[in-house]
Formats: structure tokens, C-alpha cells, sequence
């Protein structure tokens, strides 16, 4: 089949068709208008053809055009008087996804039932709804079937059950799937509400328009001997190449038979060359496994050495350690030593000094008049007493505090007994300091 034609990418404003405007006069005129329809002299009729994906639309708007209630679904012909002019409505079954020659029957019955005058127009039916492939396919269907002069004829019908004015028909009027689909139309469209009948006059003044001429039976019968020329010539072209094929075919399979003398020339050729490479390829892989085999004998050996190497640094690692361990302890041990000698000596001073005390007192009266000096140079000597005990627990203190930051590092293990230590010191001297 002939294709579409193609769709401009630039669309031009279209002018709206479909509105009230026209019939919203009293109705006192637009009754005076009916009577005058109806007296005046009769024009020559409409041939009207429906066509689109959905029966039950195309069938509505048949019923709203004509005034019928029931009207058959086969393609005949039905006739009916509106606004005193005859129009003649044929149903065109959906032919998207046809068969060829159903779709050309169907198509051929359509124009014969329209003979003589022909058809006016042919009107694509479609909702006021989202775009679908059925929709479109219809339309590329009739241009394919009465070549793309079937486009002059074609008007689409927007069918709703809204006001042709309302804002969501004008939005769909302006999508752009929508205005690409009525430049193929010449721009020529109707939105009918099918619940009223007045648009029907309207309807029936944008289908007539300005043109006089009709699609007839002559013009389908022409377009019907071009595509038979058109596939005659298309045979000629085939029969042509044919011809010329076996001609090229006869002169390929002499081409062919030497090439296969040459092929197995070659292919004895590389049999024996293949031989050969099998041959130098185990050479080479005998030798590759043998340098495998030392490579991994050497890294075997490698392992092991590492293997003893660091159990023998482990070894020395444990000893070193067990030395620390016991030099720690001694250490240890001789610092506890130093913090008993210590004590003892500041429980003798206090001893002493406790002595001192009752010695004091029971001499008090005879020493009145030297106890000003006694007292200054017992203050004196427990003044020095006191820095000399503070500078050693500090420097004892700040042993200690090695000791015990070297001991955390490694083991964490004297912390509770160097915390003991260092509280008792702490006690010692609170004691000492009160006692004085």
C-alpha cells in the first residue's frame, strides 16, 4: 500500500470549529429559520461516509446526524432528511489490522453504495480523549487505501457529551498528537456534543464548505489502476533481477568450484601445517610443566624456610618477654621494700614525736620560758622532716608512676596494687600532716 504522507512539524493555528455561538439566538428566529428550511427548495443531497476504530461511536453520531433511533451495523446505505437537505450516511467498518483485500472489498462496497453522485466527505469519528494507534491507524488505513486525495474529503468528528466550549475541549484540541493529526485534514474538524442536536446544522454547513466536487466511484477506480501499474511495474523490476540473478548465480558457482580446488589445496596444506605446530605445541608444553614443577618446588622451599624463621623470632619474642616480666617484678618487689622501710621510720618519728608531746607536757611548767625556742626549732626540724618525706614520696611517687605506665603497656596486670600504693602514701601523708 501507498504510505501517508508525512506530517508537517510545523502546525498552523486551526480555526475552531464545533461552537454554540451560532445557535444561541432566540428561539423566536431560529424557529422562523426552521419554517424556511423546510419551504425552500430542496438541495441536492449529501453523500456522508463514517469511518473509524469504534462501532458504537460511529453509530451514535450516525443516529444524532440522521434523527434515527436504530440504524444497522452492517456498511448499507441509509438516507434521511435534515434541515431539509437529503444526506446519505454509510457506516465504514474499523479496517485497521485487516487483511488487504478485506480492507479493499469493504472500501469498494463504501464508494459503490454512494454511486452516482459520489462520496462529499468522508468523517473520521473520534472521542474527545487520549490519542490511541487505532485511531491513527484508521486514518493511514483510508489514505493507503484511496490515496492521499482521500485527505481533501476528510473531516474529523469529535464526539463528547460536554459543552463544545468547555476548557477541557479546548485543551484537547490544542494538544499537539491532536494538531498534528488535523493537518493531515487540512485542519478541518467538528467537536459535536451527541446528547444536542442543534450543532447538527452547523455540522452539515462545515462538511459542505466551498467545495463542489466529490470522491467518486471513477476516482477510486483510478487510484485502483495505478497501484495495479504500480505492482505490474514492481514485477517487471522483480522478473529483471531475477533474470539477472541466475545469470550472476551461474557465473558464482564456476566462481564457486574453483574456489573449492583452491580450499582443499589449503586445507590439505594446513593439515600439515597444523601437524607440525601439534608437535613444536607439546614440545612446548612438556617444557612448560617442567619449569612449573621447579618453580613450585623452589616456592615449597621458600615457604618452609619462612616457616622456621618466624617460629625461631617467636621463640625469642617469649623469652624476651618472661625476662621482662620477672625484671618487672623485682623492681616491683624493691620498691614495695622501699615504701615499708618507709613507713616504719615515719611510725618511729611519730613514736618520737608522741614522746616528745608527753615529755612536753609534763615539763611544761619548768620550761615555760624556754618553750618559745623548744617549739621553733621542733617546728623547724618537722618542717624539714615534712619536705624531706614530701620529696621522697614524690620522687617515689614519680617511680612508681614509670613503673606502673611500663607495667600497663605490656600486661595491665599491677594496676589495682600500684593504685593500693599510691592511696596509701596519700593516707600516710594526710596522717602525718594532721598529726602535726
Amino acid at each position: 500500500m501507498a504510505s501517508a504522507e508525512p506530517v508537517p512539524d510545523v502546525v498552523e493555528p486551526l480555526k475552531r470549529c464545533g461552537s454554540n455561538d451560532l445557535l444561541r439566538p432566540d428561539m423566536s428566529e431560529q424557529k422562523d429559520e426552521d419554517e424556511g428550511l423546510t419551504m425552500a427548495v430542496k438541495r441536492k443531497p449529501l453523500n456522508l461516509v463514517l469511518f473509524g476504530p469504534s462501532e458504537p461511536l460511529k453509530t451514535a453520531a450516525a443516529k444524532v446526524i440522521l434523527g434515527h433511533k436504530d440504524l444497522p451495523s452492517e456498511c448499507v446505505r441509509k438516507q434521511g432528511e435534515v434541515f431539509g437537505r437529503g444526506v446519505s450516511l454509510v457506516v465504514l467498518p474499523a479496517l485497521y489490522g485487516k487483511a488487504e483485500q478485506e480492507v479493499m472489498e469493504e472500501s469498494f462496497r463504501c464508494v459503490s453504495l454512494c454511486d452516482p453522485e459520489g462520496v462529499h466527505a468522508f468523517i473520521l469519528v473520534l472521542p474527545v480523549g487520549p490519542l490511541t494507534d487505532e485511531d491513527k491507524g484508521e486514518l493511514h488505513t483510508i489514505q493507503d487505501t484511496f490515496s492521499s486525495r482521500v485527505n481533501d474529503f476528510t473531516i474529523i468528528l469529535f464526539t463528547t457529551e460536554l459543552d463544545p466550549e468547555h476548557p477541557d475541549v479546548d485543551k484537547f484540541i490544542e494538544n499537539k498528537n491532536i494538531q498534528d493529526l488535523l493537518q493531515i485534514c487540512g485542519g478541518r474538524y467538528f467537536v459535536l456534543n451527541i446528547r444536542d442536536r442543534r450543532q447538527i446544522k452547523e455540522l452539515m454547513e462545515t462538511v459542505c464548505g466551498e467545495k463542489s466536487s466529490v470522491f467518486s466511484t471513477e476516482m477510486f477506480t483510478k487510484v485502483l489502476i495505478e497501484r495495479i501499474l504500480k505492482v505490474e511495474a514492481e514485477l517487471k523490476d522483480v522478473k529483471q533481477k531475477s533474470e539477472d540473478e541466475q545469470q550472476s548465480t551461474k557465473q558464482l558457482r564456476e566462481e564457486t568450484e574453483e574456489l573449492k580446488k583452491q580450499e582443499e589445496e589449503l586445507k590439505k596444506k594446513h593439515r600439515e601445517e597444523t601437524k607440525s605446530l601439534q608437535s613444536q605445541l607439546e614440545q612446548q608444553r612438556k617444557q612448560q610443566i617442567q619449569m612449573l614443577k621447579e618453580k613450585v618446588e623452589i616456592i615449597e622451599n621458600e615457604r618452609e624456610k619462612r616457616k622456621k624463621e618466624r617460629e625461631e623470632e617467636d621463640r625469642r619474642w617469649r623469652k624476651q618477654e618472661e625476662l621482662q616480666r620477672k625484671e618487672w617484678k623485682q623492681k616491683l618487689d624493691a620498691s614495695e621494700n622501699r615504701v615499708k622501710v618507709e613507713r616504719e621510720q615515719r611510725e618511729a618519728a611519730e613514736r618520737r614525736l608522741d614522746q616528745s608531746r608527753r615529755d612536753r607536757t609534763r615539763d611544761r611548767d619548768a620550761w615555760d620560758k624556754e618553750k618559745v625556742g623548744i617549739l621553733e626549732r621542733m617546728h623547724q626540724d618537722l618542717k624539714q622532716n615534712l619536705q624531706e618525706t614530701k620529696q621522697n614520696l614524690e620522687e617515689e611517687r614519680a617511680r612508681n608512676r614509670k613503673l606502673q605506665e611500663d607495667f600497663y603497656l605490656k600486661r595491665r596486670k599491677w594496676t589495682y596494687l600500684g593504685f593500693t600504693l599510691l592511696l596509701s602514701v596519700t593516707l600516710v601523708l594526710l596522717y602525718v600532716y594532721q598529726s602535726h
